[in-house]
Parts: structure tokens; sequence; C-alpha cells
């Protein structure tokens, strides 16, 4: 890459400007920059949890409906699919629930 004058001044001016904390202070170096501790990692836990909510509100109505309309002494095949439907969408729910609860070193609730 071939440099011009607009750049060559550009980083005149911004070592120019720019304070060189290096310069007034021993101590405060690149390598020490580098040893800084990462930032913390921002946490959504309660994204998290609010998502579990709505799932489990869910869940909740789909067996709500489900009972609903169930007629008494008669069983369709609706009926079949739908109870093996709520059943399995509920029990990978709270498999996945406990799964990330027992996993997680921080506590969410």
């Amino acid at each position: 890459m071939k440099k011009d004058d607009v750049d060559k001044k550009l980083g005149t001016l911004l070592k120019k400007h720019t304070p060189q904390a290096a310069d007034n202070n021993e101590w405060f170096t690149r390598k020490v920059l580098n040893r800084l501790p990462p930032k913390p990692a921002r946490s959504y836990t309660w994204l998290t949890v609010a998502i579990y909510i709505a799932c489990f509100a869910m869940c909740f109505v789909g067996w709500g409906l489900f009972f609903a309309t169930l007629t008494p002494g008669i069983i369709l095949v609706k009926d079949v699919i739908g109870i093996a439907i709520l059943v399995v969408v509920t029990v990978a729910l709270l498999w996945h629930v406990l799964r990330n609860l027992l996993r997680s070193s921080e506590v969410w609730w």
C-alpha cells in the first residue's frame, strides 16, 4: 500500500494530539495493558428466565385447551395426537430447564 501526503499528515496529526501514557508513567506499559483482565461478559439470564416463563405459560394454555375440548367418553385420533404432542413438548421443556439449571454455574432465580 502506498502512503501519500494525506496519510502522512493524518499520522502526524494523530501522534501529535494523542496523549502518550507510556511517556508520562513508567509503570503504564503495553505489557500491563495486555495483562488486564478481560471485560466481564454480559449476562442475559433475565432473557432466559423470561423465555422459560413464556414457554411454560404456552404449555399450560395448551394443556388447558386440550382438556377444555376433550369430549367425555370418546377418544378421537386428534385427542391421541394432541396429548402425544403436549407430553413431548412439556417433557422436552422440563428437561431443557433442568439441564440448564444443573449446568449453570451462576444462580439465576
